[in-house]
C-alpha cells in the first residue's frame, strides 16, 4: 500500500527556507514533514533534500508512525503532536483529488495503529503533554499570559484555564485570536500591543520577546517551550524555565524511558510489517492503480 510514499522531515531551523513542490505540508513548531507520492514527483530525491531527510515506502510509514505516536518527541508519548496530526488531516484540509483520497486512508491507518501503540505501551506515564508540564510549573500562578496563537498554544490553554486563571493570548494573528477566545475563556490582544505580564509568562511560538521583558514583573514565571530562545536575554530577576530546563527536570525517568523507546520501536516496526504484508498480499489494493494521471 505504501511502497510509493515519500517523506521529507526535518527539524532544522533551516527548514522554513525550503518547501519542496507537489506535495502536503504538515508543519509544527517543532518540525515540518511534507508527504507525496513517488510517482508524482519528476524526480524524487533519494535521501537529502536540503535540510530535509527523505524517507521511502514503508520506511516512510514507519517515521510517520513514530511521530504520531510520540516516539520522536523529546517529551517521550506526548499527546499533542497526535493531536495536531489528526487537525491537519481533516478531509476539509486534504486535497479533492485521487492523491487526497490516499492521504485519507494513510491518516487512518496511522491512526489506528498509533492508537495501538499508545494503549498498550504508553500509559501512565505522567506528564504526556506540554499543557500539563505548563501547569505543573505554573504552581499557584493565577494571572497568565501565553505568548501565541498556533496549534501548540491551542493545546496548552485548556491545561491552563482551569481553577479560575486569568489567561491573556497574545499573537499576531487576530482571526486566531478571536477563534481561541471563542473557545476558552481568555482575554486576547495584538502583540503591537503594550502586553502586561503579570504572574507568569508562557512563550509558545518562535519569536523573540526581549521587548516584551520590560513589562514583565520582577519575580515573573517565565515558561520557555521555543527549542531556540532566539537570542533573549533573561535577567536574574525572572523565574525563568528554558525548554531543556524543562526536559532535564523529567531525566529521571530517563533510562526508564530510554529502555521503553527501544521497546516502542521493536513494536513499531513490527506493526508496519504487518502493513506491508497485506499490502504485498493484496492484488486489489492501491498500487495496482494502472494509471498514475488518476492520482493527480
Amino acid at each position: 500500500m505504501w511502497s510509493n510514499l515519500i517523506v521529507f522531515h526535518s527539524e532544522l531551523k533551516e527548514r522554513h527556507q525550503v518547501e519542496p513542490d507537489g506535495m502536503f505540508a504538515w508543519k509544527t513548531c517543532m518540525r515540518s514533514v511534507f508527504l507525496g507520492d513517488s510517482r508524482l514527483l519528476d524526480h524524487p530525491p533519494e535521501s537529502q533534500y536540503g535540510p530535509y531527510t527523505v524517507y521511502h515506502g514503508y520506511s516512510a510509514y514507519q517515521l510517520l508512525l513514530e511521530i504520531t505516536s510520540g516516539i520522536k518527541s523529546r517529551l517521550l508519548g506526548e499527546t499533542e503532536v497526535f493531536s495536531q496530526f489528526k487537525e491537519t488531516f481533516k478531509n476539509a484540509n486534504l486535497p479533492k483529488t485521487a492523491f487526497g483520497e490516499y492521504l485519507q486512508k494513510l491518516r487512518d491507518e496511522l491512526i489506528e495503529d498509533t492508537r495501538k501503540i499508545r494503549s498498550k505501551h504508553l500509559v501512565g506515564l505522567g506528564d504526556q503533554s506540554y499543557g500539563g508540564l505548563a501547569r505543573r510549573f505554573l504552581g499557584d500562578s493565577q494571572k497568565i499570559t501565553l505568548l501565541g496563537t498556533g496549534q501548540l498554544a491551542e493545546q496548552i490553554l485548556p491545561y491552563i484555564v482551569e481553577s479560575g486563571r486569568e489567561v491573556l493570548v497574545v499573537g499576531r494573528n487576530s482571526s486566531r485570536l478571536e477563534e481561541l477566545e471563542s473557545k476558552f475563556p481568555i482575554r486576547t490582544a495584538e502583540l503591537g500591543d503594550k502586553i502586561p505580564v503579570q504572574e507568569a509568562f508562557i512563550i509558545s511560538a518562535p519569536v523573540k520577546v526581549s521587548h516584551l521583558l520590560d513589562l514583565t514583573h520582577k519575580n515573573s514565571k517565565i515558561i520557555d517551550f521555543r527549542e531556540n530562545d532566539e537570542g533573549d536575554q533573561f535577567s536574574n530577576f525572572h523565574q525563568y524555565f528554558s525548554f531543556s530546563y524543562i526536559l532535564e527536570t523529567l531525566k529521571k525517568n530517563e533510562n526508564k524511558n530510554k529502555k521503553l523507546r527501544g521497546q516502542l520501536e521493536i513494536f513499531v516496526s513490527k506493526i508496519v510489517e504487518e502493513r506491508e504484508y497485506v499490502s504485498s498480499n493484496n492484488i486489489f489494493c492501491w498500487e495496482d492503480i494502472p494509471c498514475i494521471a488518476s492520482l493527480k
